[in-house]
């Protein structure tokens, strides 16, 4: 079972985290970064995993996100300003918390899918920190349409102040990825063949809300910046990075866009690249009917290193 704690981040928030600590010997720790409209304790089989594997594991609840959100109406908001660095920096600041509760032990960053573009910024910001990364369903540049989007979000946060559910928003972001998994049993077929999985995402109040016109300012900020070349080439070199998702993941663009932010990091010059698609999976390689042997190959990436 998880232990649930608190932090209280730089500027005064309260931050929800949860850890997963050996009985035993500690060989190394591992920080999981959840994705958009969920949270933590959904990596909770995993996060076990690791630690019957000799590995610490810790997760927060992003703002706006699970336990950290600390009513219904903060769901999907991370900030009035800034919030894709504010949410950046949390996360850091438990990599300190982590850092100081396991000295001398090496950090490996998982991030999924919006968690992936949050640890592709600490890849930038803060790569001296970690020994490896993974990043599990993520994607490459949206390009002319990201740019687009972002202007509508904008001009929605100064027609509605930003702390409004936005459903046009929403649909834009997420409405074609089901069309490839018709006829739908659910609107999230797209996450996984787990039909159980699905089930309880679409059943768990956390889960699956429609997020704030300035959450998509921010995340399309974020998305943008993490896919520019010239962020990437400020990258550490020689951090070793491994991307995993499912080839018929919408997200990734069936594995085309995960392959293109395999060839970004790649032209960056980073020496330790490596690219994994997970044949049939969707969006949540974690979640999904082999979760266990995605489980497995990171580990044993993160083991290799």
């Amino acid at each position: 079972m998880a232990t649930t704690t608190t932090f209280t981040a730089s500027d005064g928030r309260t931050i929800t985290y949860y850890t997963w600590i050996p009985r035993k010997e500690i060989k190394g720790t591992v920080q999981i970064v959840h994705g958009m409209a969920e949270h933590a304790m959904r990596y909770d089989h995993f996060a076990t995993k690791l630690r019957t594997k000799g590995y610490a594991v810790y997760a927060c609840d992003l703002r706006g996100h699970g336990k950290t959100a600390e009513s219904p109406e903060e769901l999907g908001y991370f900030a009035e300003e800034n919030g894709w660095s504010r949410v950046a920096d949390d996360i850091y600041e438990l990599t300190g918390i982590l850092k100081e509760e396991q000295p001398d032990q090496p950090v490996y960053l998982i991030g999924h899918s919006m968690g992936s573009f949050l640890a592709r910024t600490l890849m930038v910001a803060h790569g001296d920190a970690y020994a490896g990364v993974i990043l599990s369903g993520t994607a490459a540049s949206p390009g002319l349409l990201g740019v687009i989007g972002r202007f509508l979000a904008s001009r929605a946060v100064k027609k509605d102040g930003g702390k409004v559910p936005n459903p046009t928003l929403d649909k834009m972001s997420f409405g074609s990825y089901n069309k490839a998994f018709a006829p739908n049993r659910t609107k999230f077929d797209w996450l996984s063949r787990d039909e159980a999985q699905v089930d309880l995402y679409v059943e768990d109040p956390l889960c699956g809300f429609v997020c704030t016109s300035k959450f998509y300012e921010d995340l399309l900020g974020g998305l943008l910046f993490v896919n520019d070349a010239q962020q990437a080439g400020q990258i550490r070199k020689d951090l070793p990075v491994l991307l995993i998702s499912g080839d018929k993941d919408p997200v990734g663009k069936m594995g085309t866009g995960v392959k293109k932010v395999y060839e970004l990091y790649r032209a960056a010059g980073l020496s330790d690249v490596s690219i994994e698609l997970i044949p049939g999976a969707r969006h949540e390689v974690f979640n999904e009917t082999d979760r266990n042997d995605s489980e497995n190959l990171c580990i044993a990436w993160i083991t290799s290193h």
